[in-house]
């Protein structure tokens, strides 16, 4: 079955999550990724303890996430030869992704302008953490300082809390998403026209952008939400939008009526919070009457019974849960592969379906330098000079 990214090729120099999780979505796709890494050591993720571990054959299982799909190639960037190999490839591929920070490939000779001259075509993502110039330009840029910067922290937790970040990677994320997204723009657009370009993401930029709600309510209204004391789940939303005790666990209940939660609760003086403005004025008063009728039932009741009024509700579960859940199962969002060092390891599935070209998990992660024989072959080194190379450590 034909891929939809099939013969697109990309070179990948990016690390960590931004850059990596976003050329994998292409990687599944069907698109060739040549990941570039460091000769020996691979990238930086590679080397990220989780609880202060590695898996058991060594392996990190943040680079496990996402990098399915992907060849390795190390190079040593500051070599000369290694440039003129980065130049044969950048003759025949399509798009580059890296996420150093801004002007390091310059400054190597590897940069867009460096690129463009040899493949004008050439696409050319470039992310970063704060933009690719302006006067943060020089700051190390990583997920939560992203969080904090935005704001986005700032509205997390209650109100007598400090700013409370995502338990996640979320910018990351975000970001990766959209690399990948600008990056088929940019691909569409040279399929269209023949035109290469650069285009520059960053961490900070997209995570404001993803709060383009609550920043619209900001900017456009006189009144300033703040964070609940009670609980609920937004700093600018009503009750009863939060995380409630239930017998046996917790349940999200999220935008629903109170006078329809009245009635289902038997709490009749929640009938008198019928407007938007009195939900949200006395919301740290309305969240903990609800709580005491939450918890005295377990979760299974309440989904059953907020299920007859079609009300917004959902159990809280761990990974635990969320292994065993039954729609999980059905979208396929727990894929097993072959890793060439771990064995049989489990990730994420692809999160979408084509109905004509689907996405597949072609190439489990790979390990350090794993195809460089095979991708310098094809350039046209023979085994005695990619034996030479490695021998001077450009490879």
């Amino acid at each position: 079955m034909p891929m939809a990214l099939e013969n697109v090729r990309v070179l990948d120099f990016s690390q960590m999550m931004m850059g990596p999780w976003g050329t994998q979505f292409l990687g599944d796709m069907g698109a060739e990724i040549i990941k570039i890494e460091r000769p020996r050591l691979g990238e930086w993720e590679r080397s990220l303890h989780a609880m202060g571990e590695l898996m058991p054959n060594g392996e990190s299982p943040y680079f496990v996430a996402m990098n399915r799909n992907k060849k390795s190639l190390t190079l040593n960037l500051k070599s000369p030869q290694a440039r003129e190999i980065i130049y044969k490839l950048a003759g025949d591929s399509d798009l580059v992704v890296e996420n150093f920070r801004p002007g390091v490939l310059d400054r190597l000779g590897i940069g867009y302008e460096d690129l463009r001259k040899i493949n004008p075509s050439i696409v050319y993502v470039a992310g970063s953490g704060w933009g690719r110039d302006g006067p943060y330009v020089d700051r190390p840029g990583q997920d939560m300082l992203a969080q904090c910067m935005s704001g986005l922290a700032a509205y997390g937790g209650r109100a007598d809390d400090p700013p409370t970040p995502c338990g996640s990677s979320i910018v990351d994320a975000i970001t990766a998403m959209h690399l990948a997204f600008c990056s088929m723009v940019g691909l569409y657009h040279k399929q269209r026209t023949g035109q290469g370009q650069r285009i520059d993401v960053d961490l900070f930029s997209t995570i404001i952008a993803a709060q383009c709600q609550e920043l619209s309510v900001f900017l456009n209204m006189d009144r300033k939400f703040e964070r609940s004391k009670a609980g609920i789940g937004g700093a600018w939303l009503s009750a009863p939008f939060g995380i409630y005790q239930t017998a046996d666990g917790h349940m999200a209940i999220s935008m629903n009526p109170l006078p329809v939660l009245a009635d289902l609760l038997n709490l009749p003086e929640l009938k008198q919070y019928d407007t938007e403005r009195k939900a949200y004025d006395e919301r740290d008063t309305i969240k903990p009457i609800i709580e005491q009728v939450i918890r005295t039932k377990t979760t299974a009741h309440w989904l059953e019974l907020f299920a007859t009024r079609d009300l917004w509700c959902a159990k809280v579960q761990d990974f635990g849960d969320l292994e065993r859940d039954p729609q999980v199962a059905h979208n396929n969002m727990i894929v097993e592969i072959e890793h060439p060092r771990e064995g049989k390891i489990r990730l994420a599935g692809i999160p979408s379906r084509f109905s004509r070209t689907p996405g597949t998990v072609r190439l489990a992660p790979p390990t350090v330098g794993q195809h460089n024989h095979e991708i310098l072959s094809r350039l046209g080194y023979a085994r005695e000079q990619i034996e030479q190379l490695e021998s001077e450590g450009v490879i």
